[in-house]
């Protein structure tokens, strides 16, 4: 038979053969005293709400179920003894009953650590004193009643920094999702990126419709020059010419455009990883040190000091500092603005060959033209017909150079972006790392005891 329930039993046999003994005045001041502040901790406000976990749930989250069951075993602790302290008067009589619900409390076989640590060892001795009141050793009676109200005074203080603690501890998990909240900032990346996306696809856009535009234009004059002249097959070279500029330089544009949705893509979800990330942060920094607590390795002093505002500040900072990495717009606009000026470069070459053959069809217009005055020399059509062709083969090489650049450049670019997140991530980490290593430090020196 467990000894509690052997120790209650008894305690209703001596209640039944008691007689009215007296209690000594200094046995009631005592009391008074006693249930007075057990009264004012009894009504004090929970600093916790229920809350209930699974096994799979994170450490914080059993966390607040360990100090919302210690607030509940607590306050039932109080409450029992304070009905053994209301019925110590003159008399003993119904005392012995209360006694006994005292030691049925489920509380005593709680492995809540706080409870253990905080509520227990009054428990205790009210427990002792019930064994005097059962003896009715009323000078005993007194001493035990002198060390339940000492008792009362450590577990008070106990109680107060527990609670201190445990709001403290609160207060970070709380609160440390808004600190960490990068929202404003997010927001703000994502209107830059998207801003210069759009800037770079209408200045890319319009560099490629004029240099079609002004290809197009000395197209046109050989088409009225066509007009005049029974031989169309220069109109015809030149109209195939065109299809294929446009076709090649359409295929351009699009390869452009996949690179710039590619970038803006990828620095949009890194961005996205960094933010849903970082809300977690504040949760993690704080899973070890829990863990440490709820396997009773640490202290909860330590751990409500683990979490400070200056370890959070820090934290934070390392986050800005991960964010900039994505403020490269002047990167990412310089391959485009040389792919721009390479196409300009390019239109003014077109534009030039073009022209010279515009000339010399234009040349045989004139009056008293005669081909047989040139000889050997080609006519031409032969020479633009040559020069057409190769002009294909440049126009292609050229167009696939300007592609290759921004490629090249914009991989450069995330390589850069990787590379900042990764190392910057390193030194947020360290930060981390100095944290826990003040945390060990705390442990390491056992000075905490609850």
């Amino acid at each position: 038979m467990d000894h509690r329930k052997i120790f209650s039993t008894a305690l209703l046999l001596w209640g039944s053969l008691q007689v009215y003994a007296e209690i000594s005045p200094k046995v009631i001041s005592l009391q008074q005293v006693l249930s007075a502040e057990l009264q004012k901790l009894e009504k004090s406000a929970f600093v916790t709400n229920p809350h209930h976990t699974t096994p799979q749930e994170s450490a914080s989250s059993r966390l607040r179920t360990v100090f919302h069951e210690f607030e509940h075993q607590n306050q039932e602790s109080i409450s029992a003894i304070l009905r053994v302290l209301a019925l110590i008067d003159h008399t003993l009589e119904n005392t012995i009953q209360d006694c006994e619900k005292v030691f049925h409390l489920p509380s005593h076989e709680s492995e809540n650590v706080l409870f253990r640590e905080v509520t227990l060892p009054l428990l205790r001795h009210v427990e002792t004193l019930c064994q005097r009141i059962a003896e009715q050793d009323l000078s005993a009676i007194e001493s035990s009643m002198e060390v339940v109200e000492q008792e009362a005074s450590h577990y008070r203080i106990r109680l107060e920094e527990t609670k201190q603690h445990m709001q403290t501890v609160l207060d970070e998990l709380n609160s440390n999702l808004n600190t960490f909240s990068l929202s404003s900032k997010v927001d703000s990346l994502y209107e830059e990126i998207e801003l210069m996306n759009r800037t770079i696809c209408e200045s890319t856009m319009g560099a490629i419709g004029r240099f079609l535009a002004r290809q197009q234009y000395t197209a046109d004059s050989f088409v009225q020059l066509e007009a005049s002249n029974s031989d169309t097959r220069m109109e015809e070279n030149v109209l195939n010419f065109m299809i294929f500029l446009q076709n090649e330089t359409q295929l351009l544009a699009e390869d452009l455009g996949e690179q710039l949705d590619s970038w803006f893509n990828q620095t949009a979800a890194m961005i996205s990883v960094v933010a849903e990330e970082a809300q977690y942060i504040p949760y993690d920094l704080m899973e070890s040190p829990i863990d440490s607590f709820l396997r009773k390795e640490s202290s909860l002093k330590c751990l409500a000091e683990f979490s400070n505002q200056k370890a959070v500040e820090k934290m934070k900072q390392g986050l800005d500092s991960i964010l900039q990495c994505f403020s490269i717009t002047g990167n990412t606009e310089l391959p485009f603005l040389m792919a721009n000026n390479l196409l300009n470069e390019t239109g003014d070459d077109i534009y030039r060959i073009l022209e010279d053959i515009l000339h010399c069809y234009q040349s045989t217009e004139r009056d008293g033209y005669d081909a047989d005055d040139y000889g050997e020399i080609a006519n031409c059509f032969e020479m633009s017909n040559s020069i057409l062709e190769a002009m294909e083969d440049y126009i292609d090489s050229r167009l696939d150079e300007i592609f290759y650049h921004v490629q090249l450049a914009m991989h450069l670019n995330e390589i850069k972006m990787e590379t900042c997140v990764y190392y910057r991530s390193r030194e947020m980490m360290l930060a981390v790392s100095l944290v826990n290593h003040r945390y060990r430090k705390c442990h390491m020196k056992g000075e905490i005891e609850l």
